[in-house]
């Protein structure tokens, strides 16, 4: 569905959302960090042969590079563009950022052009001359700043597009940039004592509001616990103990493992906060669980079970055909009226990650 419904073949470039009735929505914006994740979804799909989407992924790339880098005459990406007004956000967004390099990273491994290296050289000078905060260390969230606050999440992208360029290119600078963000989220997001991984901080990186009354997220514990295991993999250093304590928390305060239910938000101490439920926390954890050790809080075939159970039938029955429900409410009814692209991402790595599984000796 993507590659026809979800892709505009006269542009060249995915759609935003579609509707419930499957028909694309195209008067809004379209961001460049939608463009990158459907990109490296595509590209992963053709190199592990669940899907001949070189073709899609390629012209793909090469317009986002076209239309998104530079697209004002400055340096950087912009944030999106408005299809039918032909206007620009010009915000440089850190989350989109990481996305652009996590999609140059697949599209390297589907097809060394020298485009795309230079594309993702050009993207890492322009965070190190405008984004980088060389007193407290990481990123700034956007040039312009849109608020007071800093936020872990585009840092955890952008360290999972660190691991990605290592992975595609083997070079060492990439691993070297993955340890210093490994570093920031042990040192100032995650909490030792209860393995609370909080999300939003000032600028001297101290939690906003404050210290024990952080915003946590049970799905980034997962992914942040996944991504861990995969930089341990990759430079052999012992992330054990903080991926355990992320898992512990995510499970015993995140997950109902009998109906594989993951809340939106909980507080510092393990309260739930928001009772909501989005599709995205559960092909996340799919991933830790189906990946990390069960003596690191992963494993555990029943609790992949019913998460699966529920992805595939709450978030993504049949009668949407390749299509999901984004979120649902307290009592479990949808709460979003269309199906957001951005999504796939998620649901490709997270499902695949339960194959990969299933097929280990």
């Amino acid at each position: 569905m993507w590659s026809n419904v979800g892709f505009d073949h006269a542009t060249g470039s995915f759609h935003e959302q579609i509707d419930l009735s499957l028909s694309p929505i195209t008067n809004i914006p379209s961001r460049v960090m939608v463009q990158a994740r459907q990109i490296s979804v595509f590209s992963a799909a053709t190199l592990t042969g669940r899907f001949n989407g070189a073709e899609i992924a390629l012209i793909a790339v090469q317009n986002m590079i076209a239309r998104y880098e530079s697209a004002d005459g400055r340096p950087g990406w912009v944030f999106s563009i408005d299809r039918e007004a032909g206007a620009l956000n010009s915000v440089r967004d850190l989350y989109a950022h990481a996305f652009v390099l996590f999609a140059l990273a697949w599209a390297i491994r589907l097809e060394q052009r020298q485009a795309f290296f230079d594309a993702a050289d050009r993207t890492l000078q322009f965070l190190d001359a405008q984004l980088s905060d060389p007193t407290a260390g990481g990123f700034w969230d956007s040039l312009p700043r849109l608020d007071n606050l800093r936020r872990q999440n585009p840092h955890m992208h952008l360290f999972e597009a660190f691991i990605a360029l290592y992975e595609a290119t083997g070079d060492p600078k990439f691993l070297e940039r993955g340890r210093k963000l490994r570093n920031l989220a042990v040192e100032r997001f995650l909490s030792a004592n209860d393995g609370a991984l909080r999300e939003f901080f000032f600028d001297d990186w101290t939690v906003s509001p404050a210290n024990g009354q952080g915003s946590v997220e049970p799905g980034h514990l997962f992914e942040w616990s996944w991504l861990l295991h995969q930089y341990q993999s990759a430079s052999g250093e012992e992330q054990s103990e903080s991926i355990a304590a992320m898992m512990r928390l995510a499970r015993q305060s995140g997950l109902d493992e009998a109906t594989g239910r993951i809340v939106d938000e909980i507080a510092e101490d393990g309260s739930i906060i928001a009772y909501t439920s989005r599709s995205w926390p559960h092909a996340e954890a799919l991933k830790a669980l189906t990946t990390i050790a069960s003596d690191h809080g992963g494993g555990g075939d029943l609790a992949v079970a019913m998460i699966l159970r529920r992805l595939m039938t709450r978030y993504c029955p049949p009668s949407l055909k390749g299509g999901w429900h984004d979120q649902m409410d307290a009592d479990d009814n949808p709460i979003r009226p269309n199906i957001p692209a951005s999504t796939l991402y998620h649901l490709y790595f997270g499902i695949t990650a339960v194959e990969e599984f299933l097929r280990t000796p």
